[in-house]
Formats: C-alpha cells, sequence, structure tokens
C-alpha cells in the first residue's frame, strides 16, 4: 500500500498519493467481524481510502459527539461505538478516512426543527416524491447544524468531511418553492464558500458530491442547485457522481451509457475539464481535484444494462488514468466490492 497519512497543512505543501477510496455503511462499520473482513481486504489490495456515513441518510448522527447543539437536538442513533477507535485502528493500516454527511435532505429533523425546513410557496414542509424532507440551504441554523457535524468529525479523527445530498431536491419547480435556478445554485453555493471557510481554518479538507450531469447540463445545475464551476473554487475536491447507469439514454455519446463504462466515463470526465477552465482558464488558482465516485453496483432496473463485475471497474479507472485522473471513490449501498478490481497498479 503507497499511501501514507498526511495532515492538511502537509497536504498544502505535498503532493498526497492518489486516493482509492470505497463507501463503507455504518452498520458495515459498527460490526466488527465485517470491518475486520473489510480492513483485510484493503489490507491486500491498493484501496487506501474508506467514506464512512456520520450523518447518513436517514438523518441521524451514527456516533456520540460531544457537541451541546447535536445532543440539544437528540438526532444520534448510535451505530458505532467507538468511532475514535475504530479510526485510530484504520490509521494504523494506513486508511485514509472520510467522514460522509448527508447535507440538506433529512427525513429526521423536520418533527425537531421546522424552522430549518424547505417550504412550499403555500408554507408546508416540502416532501420530494419518495417522502423525503429537506433543510433549506439559505436556512442559517441548518447551516450551523452541517458545519457543527464537520467541526465534531475533526475531532474525532476523521481525515476529510464529504458533504453529499448538498442541493435541492430533484422534483422541485420554481413554482413549488419561488426560487429559479440561479437563486438554487447562489444557495448552495454560498453555503459551500461560508463552510468551506470555516472548515479551512479548522484544517478540515472538504470534498462534495455533485450529480455527474451536473457537469454538462444547464438544466440539471439549475434543478438541483449545483454549479459545478462555482463549487470547485470552494473546496479540496469535487467528487462528481458520474455511473454510467446515471446517465440519459443517448448521452455522453451512447445510445445506452451505462453499457459503455470506459466510454461514458472518458466523456464525463472531457466536459468535467473544459467546465473547471471555464473559471480557472490558466490554471494557477487554487481548485479543487477531482475524485469520481465511480459505478460498483448492477443497475439492472434500467432497460438495458451491463453486469458490473471486476472488470467494468477497471474500465471506469481507466477512463480516469487516460484524462490524468487518478483518485476515484468505488459506490456500492450493499459495500459489496469486486475486489480482484483493486490488485496490482491499475489506477
Amino acid at each position: 500500500m503507497t499511501f501514507s497519512n498526511v495532515s492538511y497543512a502537509q497536504e498544502e505543501q505535498t503532493e498526497p498519493a492518489p486516493i482509492h477510496g470505497i463507501y463503507v455503511s455504518a452498520y458495515v462499520a459498527g460490526t466488527k467481524n465485517m470491518m475486520d473482513e473489510m480492513i483485510t481486504h484493503i489490507d491486500e489490495t491498493d484501496i487506501n481510502a474508506v467514506v464512512i456515513d456520520v450523518k447518513n441518510d436517514e438523518g441521524n448522527i451514527v456516533y456520540d459527539m460531544d457537541s451541546e447543539l447535536i445532543d440539544g437536538l437528540g438526532t444520534e442513533n448510535i451505530l458505532i461505538k467507538d468511532m475514535p477507535g475504530l479510526i485510530d485502528e484504520l490509521h494504523d493500516h494506513g486508511i485514509y478516512v472520510i467522514a460522509r454527511c448527508v447535507a440538506f435532505r433529512d427525513p429526521y429533523i423536520d418533527e425537531l426543527k421546522p424552522d430549518w425546513m424547505l417550504k412550499t410557496a403555500s408554507g408546508e414542509i416540502y416532501e420530494d416524491n419518495k417522502g423525503f424532507n429537506w433543510m433549506d440551504p439559505r436556512n442559517k441554523e441548518a447551516k450551523e447544524y452541517l458545519v457543527e457535524v464537520a467541526l465534531q468529525c475533526k475531532e474525532a479523527g476523521f481525515d476529510e468531511i464529504q458533504y453529499d445530498y448538498v442541493r435541492f431536491p430533484t422534483g422541485i419547480t420554481e413554482e413549488d418553492i419561488g426560487t429559479n435556478g440561479y437563486g438554487r445554485r447562489r444557495a448552495v453555493y454560498e453555503f459551500v464558500r461560508e463552510a468551506h471557510a470555516e472548515l479551512k481554518t479548522n484544517s478540515i479538507p472538504l470534498s462534495l458530491d455533485v450529480f455527474g450531469t451536473v457537469i454538462n447540463s444547464k438544466v440539471d445545475r439549475n434543478i438541483v442547485g449545483q454549479e459545478y464551476s462555482w463549487l470547485s473554487m470552494n473546496s479540496e475536491y469535487l467528487s462528481p457522481m458520474v455511473y454510467p447507469s446515471h446517465y440519459y439514454e443517448g448521452t455522453m455519446g451512447n445510445d445506452y451509457p451505462d453499457l459503455y463504462p470506459y466510454e461514458t466515463i472518458d466523456a464525463a470526465m472531457k466536459y468535467s475539464k473544459r467546465e473547471l477552465e471555464t473559471v480557472n482558464p490558466l490554471g494557477n488558482r487554487p481548485q479543487a481535484g477531482v475524485r469520481p465516485w465511480l459505478q460498483g453496483f448492477t443497475a439492472s432496473y434500467l432497460k438495458k444494462y451491463r453486469q458490473y463485475g471486476a472488470e467494468e471497474v477497471k474500465e471506469q479507472i481507466r477512463a480516469l488514468n487516460d484524462n490524468g485522473i487518478y483518485d476515484w471513490i468505488i459506490w456500492n449501498p450493499s459495500c459489496k466490492y469486486e475486489w480482484e478490481a483493486f490488485y496490482g497498479k491499475d489506477g
């Protein structure tokens, strides 16, 4: 394993080894035999990083945080009994540890803090088509809560905070909330800019999960409020979710993008390079690195799909490398990975 842990301050002076990561759910991270098996696999491969749920998809904080704000809210649901101990163990194995914080989608906190929530024009709490509620990215207290979670992650020993769902819901319209695409993009940008300033003061690297489609679609940028180029100037890493299964039929130069893992990722990275150059044409300003989420699952729900095994994972990694990108994270919600894809020096 080539990765060695370095502090944020050191990272600003030296070039860190590429991050090769996987997602680990709080359930897996909190189950010792599962986590022991995960670490054994990591030790045998080129994986050198894990992304662990901290504020999960249910809106719960998954370990005990020493915070008056979080204790007062009662949002903790302890799935990992000793997070600092787990992080120490991962660090002992040379593993970089990233905290995944589901930001504005929050189906739990609406009853505790209704004032924080995104509301319809009629004043009701907005509910998306899956029944989830969302915090309003413009709400000052909601933003402070998310920053507090990040600061607590630093105290536990995490190397980096990663905000997921740092956006508006996909199904929302201007009529729903009285905010157009520019207003949404500005609201998300302002949160990220403010959070990044606070986290940088506390030496916490910030990464952002963004929709893969916002790279090349102004329509999608306006819907969810993620302006790819703007966000790149206020974070250490952008992690576009460029899963081939998530692109529309006929996009990225392919009739069914899921069938073409190399070609789809290759096209996405070329779009990414062009988009990032719009705000930093000379490349002489601090700007986020690109560390994409890659597809480690089979999208059998599609009309035409491909079984994603080790070869398909390798094709995606090869497409990144051919575009000069060597950092990546693999997403599989079940945390079951094709470990043979990570042996050797590919990627």
